[in-house]
């Protein structure tokens, strides 16, 4: 990991490179209001030399995935209790290194979700942790699911909160394609309140 810090009007952005199984996925983290978008724009700007602006950026409501359509890798982010943390690989990655990325802060209140909504396996796991440790393995098992909704979309309830996600990479039956997890604590982009972050990467 390569970590540097940066300045940009009065808000701190806290940049880390992550090394995962398929290539290197670049971080920013940063306080998110009042206008997030406005400093990822600037953070990509920044990375390639030219600027960025909402004009780049295609959504819609069949795929909610950030898109940019002009962008030779891809870009996903996130956000919780006020932080924003946006993931983007290197330049020439796109078509083998698809990212989704999440952040959650850490909340005992959200524990009773797992024997709900988790798959056997990992209640079973949960179910035999305690205090911290059961905290911060669900937070860890949360943000690997919606990262890798994020990453490879689908459908979230059935094919990304009850499918086992214990063990990295995942395995896409349909394609054949691998989904890997690399699991951080949020402290390294610069959040001050404790929280889980994760990162999906796979080559769909």
């Amino acid at each position: 990991m390569n970590e540097n810090t940066a300045i940009d009007n009065a808000r701190e952005i806290r940049k880390l490179d992550v090394e995962t199984p398929l290539g290197v996925v670049h971080l920013a983290g940063f306080m998110q209001k009042p206008d997030h978008r406005s400093v990822i724009f600037k953070i990509l700007s920044d990375y390639l030399g030219r600027p960025v602006t909402a004009a780049d950026l295609v959504e819609s409501k069949e795929d909610t995935r950030p898109q940019f359509p002009s962008f030779d890798f891809d870009v996903n982010w996130t956000h919780s209790d006020g932080y924003c943390v946006c993931a983007y690989g290197s330049r020439g990655s796109l078509g083998t290194l698809r990212i989704g990325v999440d952040l959650e802060r850490y909340s005992p209140k959200r524990l009773h979700l797992a024997e709900r909504f988790f798959s056997k396996e990992e209640s079973t796991e949960l179910a035999r942790l305690e205090g911290e440790c059961a905290l911060k393995e669900f937070f860890k098992l949360w943000c690997r699911k919606e990262a890798f909704y994020k990453c490879v979309g689908g459908e979230f309830f059935e094919g990304s909160l009850r499918r086992n996600m214990l063990k990295s990479p995942v395995q896409l039956e349909a394609s054949g394609h691998e989904v890997h997890f690399v699991d951080l604590d949020a402290a390294v982009v610069g959040m001050q309140t404790p929280a889980a972050l994760c990162i999906a990467v796979s080559r769909l």
